[in-house]
């Protein structure tokens, strides 16, 4: 690419790519977008200047570790509602006469 790059079109040439397996599987640059066709006009920034995508990238992240922080959030909820129930049925249990547990051992009490 770089060979048949003319500068007059306005493409920016993405990075190379490691040659090596397990380089590239950590490579950012491997998800790149890649311009193909020439720009008319000035190039957008987010292809142009590496700190924008990097920007792009850490804004997602932030997004994704918000959604994460939700969902970790209703599931504490859910286990605390959970070990609720659980206390109260052990508590109901100890209070209860324990010949009536003789007749229902496995019914709950709610």
């Amino acid at each position: 690419m770089r060979e048949i790059h003319k500068p007059a079109w306005s493409i920016p040439i993405p990075q190379s790519l490691p040659m090596e397996l397990s380089a590239l599987r950590d490579s950012i640059e491997l998800m790149e977008d890649v311009w193909i066709s020439p720009s008319q006009g000035a190039i957008p920034r987010w292809l142009e200047d590496p700190d924008v995508r990097d920007g792009i990238r850490a804004m997602l992240k932030q997004d994704r570790c918000m959604e994460e922080k939700r969902r970790l959030s209703v599931e504490a909820d859910n286990l605390c509602r959970w070990f609720g129930r659980e206390i109260a049925a052990v508590e109901l249990t100890l209070c209860s006469d324990p010949c009536e547990l003789a007749f229902y051992p496995f019914q709950y009490y709610f």
